[in-house]
């Protein structure tokens, strides 16, 4: 089966004018990805220890709201 090569990635958004939106978001989301990807290969422990540190700061806003 061939593609059709001027379908999007998000299968067929760009119906309607919204597909250059959509294309972005999807580069930038991407982008976003492999920068915490980078970070996290080069520090692995920081990377950790600010999870750590969000995940206990939301357990306590969590645990104060219900």
């Amino acid at each position: 089966m061939h593609e059709d090569p001027h379908k999007s990635e998000m299968g067929g958004a760009h119906l309607n004018g919204h597909g250059t939106g959509a294309a972005r978001m999807v580069r930038q989301v991407k982008r976003a990805d492999d920068k915490l990807v980078a970070f996290v290969e080069e520090r692995p422990l920081v990377a950790l220890g600010v999870a750590l540190a969000f995940g206990y700061v939301l357990g306590r806003v969590m645990t104060r709201q219900g």
